[in-house]
């Protein structure tokens, strides 16, 4: 990743990470941050991606269907433009926590793509997740819960306008249909680990993750409280409540 200021200097900009939130699951979005935060080691702006923020705005205004298991289902592809069509942007479920520094993420960028994600064979097979909601199997599944964006890509700015995301089908959006495949670049698993999935090989630490995705349902949801990796989750929960009590403390 490289980027530069009319000067020619390294653009000191923070870069900028949209994060799908769901009120059910505000608490998945503060630890989610939290972890994003402690382990960077570059300046970041964190954006939650807020469908009423949307509709109230003029725009989103899609019904909301059946198989959208949260707020973010669709509003996330209005992530290049919220970013004005500009740069580099993330793209991030609130499921996520970060066990280590973004950096080497960002470093994989490469402008000949318009997106870059992990691309995920997976084919989930319970019928339900979270709270509930209706688990769906679909080509690409997952490929687009952790997207980096190459904003002002021309297929981007042309296609993921707040009339195309408001409403043009889900397999047109989660299956990056305004793509070719070779405009499609990827990036190592490790980024976008599926719990319960994908799997740590003691003999490789290539395999270890560095983002953790709580696909199916995290700790925050009482039927996932012991899922693999619920240990990290609460310890970063438990970080982030110490943090919050402490500067309340000081605002009193």
């Amino acid at each position: 990743m490289s980027s530069s200021s009319s000067n020619g200097a390294p653009d000191p900009s923070p870069f900028p990470v949209f994060i799908g939130y769901d009120p059910r699951e505000a608490i998945a979005f503060e630890v989610c941050r939290h972890s994003l935060l402690k382990h960077s080691s570059i300046p970041l702006r964190i954006i939650p991606i807020k469908q009423s923020e949307l509709r109230s705005s003029g725009l989103y205004w899609r019904h909301r269907g059946p198989t959208e298991s949260t707020e973010f289902s669709f509003t996330r592809f209005l992530t290049p433009f919220l970013a004005s069509f500009s740069c580099w942007a993330l793209f991030i479920d609130c499921d996520f926590l970060f066990t280590a520094d973004i950096t080497p993420l960002l470093s994989l960028i490469d402008d000949r793509f318009a997106v870059m994600c992990v691309k995920h064979e997976y084919a989930p097979k319970e019928s339900t997740k979270m709270d509930g909601a209706v688990q769906t199997v679909y080509p690409r599944k997952n490929w687009s819960s952790m997207v980096l964006y190459n904003c002002g890509h021309p297929k981007n700015r042309s296609a993921l306008t707040p009339e195309t995301v408001s409403t043009q089908t889900g397999a047109y959006l989660h299956r990056f249909m305004w793509l070719d495949d070779d405009e499609i670049g990827e990036v190592p698993f490790v980024w976008n680990f599926l719990v319960g999935h994908n799997r740590v090989d003691p003999d490789d630490p290539e395999t270890v993750p560095k983002v953790i995705h709580y696909t199916s349902g995290g700790p925050w949801f009482e039927r996932y409280r012991d899922c693999e990796f619920s240990d990290l989750w609460l310890k970063e929960l438990e970080e982030w409540e110490k943090e919050k009590d402490e500067e309340n403390a000081e605002d009193a």
